[in-house]
């Protein structure tokens, strides 16, 4: 059995999948298998894929049903112990399997693993996410607080983040009804049982603003994880409540610049602006053309190469 299964959902990506396949055909670390779930794709993206001769690469077809039910489906089909997810439009530097397996052989007591990952642009910019909270741990070390490390930039990205088969028997796979932040919904449950191995070099690039891409949708138009039942269950984890206060957040952002007014007062009502730092109170009660004028200068210094947020 393999010891890693490489889960990768496809939906009309065909201009990227040879350069993801490329990066996990070139591990390192080479055993490994490849589960690509065609999720209903209408363009070439299959065609291409089928050009690479590989064994250990197995397509599993199904009627689109979204990214979640994707990658349950590739979990179910997994011979391995390991999963780790690959976004169709994501790549890996050569070492990311062999770091990952480094905390899994390191670090026993740990059930779920992430590695340093960077944000690429079509115009071949990069950005790193600074993460101030982990500046003083450039060596591999567990999590102690996932959720504490994560109230600036997220700690990994999907495509950055693997776990142990096993905890799904506990925890479960994707919420199939979750169609924004599936992977924050996962993240808290996962993160509730078990423990986290982190690996700070960079070895994922994360591609943004990629066609057919869930993060560029409006987010007014789907269906986000039901937080408030982590609240209630867990209402001792403080470091929780701030991670979910801070979502709620960002989607308030969101729904305040998709001029969706309804959306905005029902999440605004359920955030506690104590926990939000100054900026982001201002950015809360700002009128919503300041907040975009925002957005278009954040967007064009990303590109640029720059990162200008509100923590």
């Amino acid at each position: 059995m393999p010891e890693f299964s490489v889960v990768i959902p496809v939906y009309n990506k065909a201009s990227h999948v040879a350069a993801m396949l490329r990066s996990v055909l070139a591990q390192d670390f080479l055993d490994f298998e490849i589960l690509i779930v065609n999720d209903g794709s209408t363009d070439n993206s299959m065609k291409v894929i089928r050009n690479f001769n590989d064994p250990r690469i197995q397509i599993i077809d199904q009627k689109n049903g979204g990214l979640s039910q994707a990658r349950n489906t590739g979990i179910s089909a997994a011979k391995g112990q390991l999963i780790a997810l690959l976004d169709a439009d994501d790549r890996w530097k050569p070492d990311h399997l062999k770091n990952l397996y480094f905390l899994v052989k390191n670090f026993p007591q740990a059930d779920l693993f992430g590695a340093g990952y960077e944000e690429c642009f079509a115009n071949g910019n990069v950005v790193v996410p600074q993460n101030n909270r982990l500046k003083s741990s450039k060596k591999p070390h567990i999590i102690t607080d996932f959720f504490a490390a994560n109230m600036q930039q997220p700690l990994v990205a999907p495509s950055s983040f693997a776990f142990r088969r096993s905890i799904i028997e506990e925890i479960g796979g994707f919420d199939t009804t979750i169609t924004y932040s599936e992977d924050v919904d996962f993240y808290i449950r996962a993160n509730i049982k078990y423990r986290f191995a982190y690996h700070p070099q960079i070895t994922c690039s994360y591609t943004m603003q990629a066609e057919n891409q869930i993060t560029q949708s409006k987010k007014s138009d789907r269906s986000i994880p039901d937080f408030q039942k982590y609240l209630d269950n867990y209402p001792n984890n403080t470091s929780l409540r701030q991670y979910i206060n801070l979502k709620r957040y960002f989607l308030a952002i969101f729904y305040k610049v998709e001029n969706g007014p309804d959306l905005f007062h029902g999440m605004r009502e359920k955030i506690n602006v104590r926990l939000l730092t100054p900026k982001q109170r201002q950015l809360l009660n700002a009128p919503r053309y300041i907040v975009m004028c925002l957005r278009l200068i954040k967007s064009f210094l990303l590109k640029k190469g720059k990162r200008f947020t509100s923590f």
